[in-house]
């Protein structure tokens, strides 16, 4: 196995990589709004509305990557092996919590989300973990970051849609840059060590100072 050498994936293309944008942006932005309501600070209904466009819209990516995409009601099938499945369980409750947020608010409906939206986040990490034939995504250190990463783009998402959010949201979002940070540092780090291509590292090596 070791005279095998590594080469770039292509199963998973930009559509797919929507999907985990769109669910982290808008499962983090669930997250900030729910927990703004839940504090008694700002959380106007667009904030949720927007969450539930992120997350739809990454959804209807993937389901474009799908070779027969009339066929998705067979990703429900698999509970108890396949982390697509469990996401694909969560999402409705998920967007249907986020559109009752929006639509009349209150507690429950946001205590409801604030459950659930880590959680839909959480099955998108474990799906990229899962993927053990890429040596970049099965370690084990890229599940706190994509969750690191949803948090921080989730609450810069909303400080846009919410200028006038109070302090402790913007407590929330430098706590979040700065896991998102510690995050990332720890990911390479554990790639280095763990024998990573080459290849893998110099492209993380290369986006390393804009990120």
């Amino acid at each position: 196995m070791d005279r095998i050498a590594p080469w770039l994936q292509t199963n998973w293309d930009r559509r797919a990589a929507g999907n985990f944008i769109g669910g982290g942006t808008g499962g983090g932005l669930a997250v900030a709004a729910s927990a703004s309501t839940l504090a008694g600070g700002a959380a106007a209904p667009r904030t949720f509305a927007a969450a539930v466009l992120f997350i739809a819209a990454g959804l209807f990516l993937v389901w474009l990557e799908i070779g027969r995409p009339w066929r998705f009601l067979h990703v429900f099938f698999h509970p108890q092996t396949s982390w697509m499945t469990r996401e694909a369980l969560v999402a409705p409750a998920l967007l249907l919590t986020l559109a009752a947020c929006a639509w009349r608010g209150g507690t429950l409906p946001a205590v409801i989300t604030l459950l659930l939206a880590p959680a839909f986040v959480y099955c998108q990490a474990r799906m990229i973990h899962a993927s053990r034939g890429i040596p970049a995504w099965r370690a084990p250190r890229i599940v706190p970051l994509m969750l690191a990463t949803a948090l921080a783009e989730g609450t810069g998402a909303f400080l846009v849609l919410t200028p006038r959010a109070g302090a402790g949201m913007l407590v929330l979002a430098l706590a979040a840059i700065a896991l998102r940070f510690i995050a990332w540092s720890a990911y390479g780090r554990q790639l280095a060590q763990g024998g990573a291509p080459k290849a893998a590292l110099a492209a993380l090596n290369a986006i390393d100072r804009p990120v």
